[in-house]
């Protein structure tokens, strides 16, 4: 990880160390996350009781390389870190720190499931998207990857539901980035349970985009330049959901290149994200949101990530961050405060009371036995 991170220099040529995934930021916004009053099994951890958290949202693209919109695929990443979370982090070398991040993307799949699986994928990962592009190299690809590039001699073992997985990124329109559903794809736990969280776009802030072409062609930063124009002119919010694991066989924890079936457990909204209405537009805002680190496993014990894929991203994302901001200059340290972090690379242009978080209904303990 650590010579693909440096190799990564030469490969992006943009003078630094790019991520091998989410390698283009769009921008870092400022946030506030109200957990709202939880019932029955939803009140866990973090979000058992209501309280109101400082935020930031980082929005990138989901390949590892800095090109113009065009060359990449329409995959991109929701991060969000709260901070002032009481309780240790997982992180045992940031354990009182007080942030906690979300990763999440625009799809519900992923694409690697073991260790093994991720080494070899992500190196296929990384000639995306020509890979897919170049019909000379397509089909000894794909051949690549549905074999673990021939390790995988019995086609009962062939990677088909990664394959599929990987292919559906491949099908992710190309829309305003506040108008994605974003989902965590690995599971956690939720307290004594086990679930995936997703936020959503509120209807009201749905409704209310006005950018809703991303022109790839026409503009190179199109997803940046509707971001920022998105954020200078209005509010956004989003609901915070998690579902539950009621059925294991259905809603496996270590095949992550399988939906999880709603009519086996239905989305529920625990919390509300709010983005005020703030100028992003400045490079010191990407310069921000490039250097500021999310990573599933900032988190705390009652929402530990489990399945073994995301056991490989503990370390994977650590070494990597420690790697890149070592060859960028940065120093790597939690920021206390979105203030501290965006300094006048976010600034909030009108403050709007926060709607009430979406009231639940009362759980009984027969609807997840």
């Amino acid at each position: 990880m650590a010579q693909r991170t440096g190799a990564s220099v030469e490969r992006e040529a943009v003078g630094r160390a790019v991520r091998t995934a989410h390698g283009k930021t769009y921008g870092l916004l400022k946030a506030t996350v109200t957990v709202g009053d939880n019932r029955g099994f939803h009140a866990q951890g973090i979000f058992a009781r209501p309280t109101v958290y400082d935020a930031v949202v980082r929005y990138s693209n989901g390949l590892g390389h800095q090109r113009p919109d065009h060359q990449l695929g329409a995959a991109c990443g929701m991060g969000i870190k709260l901070f002032g979370v009481p309780g240790r982090s997982l992180l045992a070398d940031e354990p009182d720190t007080g942030t906690f991040d979300l990763n999440l993307i625009n799809n519900d799949v992923f694409f690697a499931n073991t260790a093994y699986d991720y080494m070899v994928i992500e190196e296929l990962f990384a000639e995306l998207p020509e890979g897919l592009a170049n019909p000379a190299r397509r089909k000894t690809w794909m051949a690549e990857f549905l074999t673990r590039r021939g390790t995988l001699t019995d086609p009962a073992g062939w990677l088909w539901d990664e394959l599929f997985a990987m292919l559906s990124f491949t099908t992710v329109p190309r829309r305003n980035l506040l108008s994605y559903t974003y989902n965590s794809m690995g599971a956690f736990r939720y307290g004594d349970h086990i679930a995936k969280i997703r936020t959503v776009p509120t209807a009201e802030s749905l409704a209310a985009l006005t950018h809703q072409i991303v022109d790839v062609r026409a503009d190179n930063e199109a997803f940046r330049r509707t971001l920022v124009a998105e954020a200078t002119e209005r509010d956004h919010s989003f609901e915070l959901q998690v579902q539950l694991n009621t059925d294991l066989a259905r809603m496996p924890v270590d095949n992550t290149s399988v939906k999880w079936p709603e009519e086996s457990s239905p989305w529920v909204t625990v919390a509300r994200v709010d983005l005020p209405r703030q100028d992003i537009g400045g490079e010191d805002n990407v310069a921000a949101a490039d250097a500021t680190s999310i990573t599933p496993w900032r988190s705390r014990e009652e929402h530990r990530p489990i399945g073994e894929i995301q056991r490989v991203r503990q370390e994977v994302y650590r070494r990597s961050s420690i790697e890149r901001h070592r060859i960028n200059g940065q120093q790597r340290r939690e920021p206390v405060s979105s203030a501290q972090l965006l300094g006048r690379a976010g600034r909030v242009v009108s403050r709007s009371v926060t709607p009430p978080c979406t009231r639940l209904p009362d759980l009984t303990d027969s609807q997840y036995g």
